[in-house]
């Protein structure tokens, strides 16, 4: 994906122009929400084997989730194991929470580094389901984050692992007794390749 205009990558993230992100203490407690709200109404719409994303959209005045069709492998991804249980960690949400203003003040670049998760989750005539929260500006790039995090997570990433993954200067994030940027950017890259190849495989698995 080539880099898009402030413009277009606040469209793709569904934040406003001239948006303010609320203090940190509120993203940490919305992003417990949408966590709650998602795995709730996957439980709930699997017994009709519907499956959601987890990304959170503007639909009038409310927040929705579109359908998702998946192979069932890619709910570990986030509505359970590996991706649920991390996502269930205060220090996470928080971790998010304190990363979202980088994000939001590079729309470009936040666009660029979770155009893959979004692709992943999003079919654009996919239906709705309108939740009963009122739509912030931030949800969608919240709930983004979540979903990039989880995915990420579940397939073996560490916390550093993932700030590189966003672009973001892992060297302001590393400890001293920590490998060294460079090797964690490599490794980085190693896991992304090997989550590719296993998503790959679980969708060529999966009937046509």
């Amino acid at each position: 994906m080539d880099r898009p205009t402030d413009y277009d990558a606040r469209a793709l993230l569904g934040l406003p122009m001239a948006y303010v992100l609320p203090a940190t203490d509120v993203i940490v407690a919305d992003a417990r929400r949408i966590v709650e709200v998602n795995v709730a109404l996957a439980r709930e719409l699997s017994v009709q084997g519907i499956g959601i994303s987890p990304i959170w959209e503007r639909h009038g005045s409310r927040a929705a989730v579109r359908e998702a069709k998946l192979p069932a492998a890619f709910a570990s991804r986030y509505f359970a194991g590996g991706g649920l249980l991390v996502l269930g960690k205060p220090r996470v949400r928080t971790l998010v929470a304190e990363l979202m203003p980088w994000m939001a003040e590079d729309p470009g670049g936040a666009a660029v580094a979770l155009e893959d998760t979004r692709e992943l989750w999003a079919t654009e005539d996919a239906p709705l389901h309108p939740l009963e929260s009122l739509y912030g500006g931030h949800f969608k790039l919240l709930s983004l984050m979540l979903a990039d995090l989880a995915r990420k997570a579940d397939a073996g990433f560490d916390t550093l692992d993932w700030i590189a993954s966003l672009g973001l200067p892992v060297e302001e994030f590393r400890d001293d007794d920590d490998p060294s940027e460079s090797e964690i950017q490599d490794r980085m890259e190693a896991r992304l390749d090997a989550m590719w190849a296993q998503e790959d495989a679980w969708l060529d698995s999966a009937p046509s």
